[in-house]
């Protein structure tokens, strides 16, 4: 498969992946943001956490509020990350108030001027994307930052997507600078995967 070929099978999964997303209903959003939380907190590197990098959801997306709530009740520090730049994300601690800003792309992010979060106290990330496999390969919205953001992170930081299961692709298109996560996480399961090698699978 080529570059071209590639990058059209991509666009054509983030597109069917974003109608399956757009058309689950409020009332289905709540309940699977309600029934992620028990999950999440089920993986050992959640618990043992100093401190989790979350991400305040766009509108199409699984909302994180009752995790990140859940966190805080067990003393966890939640950072956040906010649009610095081309491909570039800040990492901010969560302030007190929870306050977020609408960021250029519709993410819920802190203000500049929070606090920025030092990268090396980090122990787990939660990851948005727009679709995933059960090898553990994402598709996000295919500006790149996550992929650059995990560069900047120690390898050993568990990568966990989250997602509703309608994002759940049998394979999802790859290439060298994408980058897997150790575990995926809908309202009803858990699917672990192992760091791969970046070769294409279609």
């Amino acid at each position: 498969m080529n570059h071209d070929e590639l990058t059209y099978a991509k666009s054509m999964l983030r597109l069917r992946r974003r109608a399956a997303r757009r058309a689950i209903t409020p009332e289905m959003r709540e309940d699977a943001a309600l029934t992620l939380v028990p999950l999440v907190l089920s993986v050992p590197q959640i618990r043992t956490a100093r401190a989790v990098l979350a991400y305040g959801a766009m509108s199409e997306e699984l909302d994180l509020d009752p995790c990140m709530a859940a966190l805080r009740k067990l003393g966890i520090r939640i950072a956040l990350p906010r649009i610095a730049g081309l491909r570039e994300l800040e990492l901010h601690w969560e302030p007190d108030d929870h306050a977020l800003a609408t960021g250029p792309l519709g993410l819920h992010e802190p203000f500049p001027d929070a606090p920025v979060a030092d990268p090396t106290l980090i122990d787990a990330v939660l990851t948005p994307g727009v679709a995933f496999d059960a090898e553990g390969w994402r598709l996000g919205m295919g500006s790149g930052y996550y992929d650059v953001l995990f560069t900047r992170l120690d390898s050993a930081i568990p990568r966990i997507g989250i997602a509703f299961d309608e994002q759940i692709a049998c394979g999802v298109p790859h290439e060298d600078n994408d980058q897997p996560m150790d575990m995926v996480i809908t309202p009803t399961r858990i699917l672990h995967a192992e760091r791969l090698s970046p070769t294409i699978v279609l």
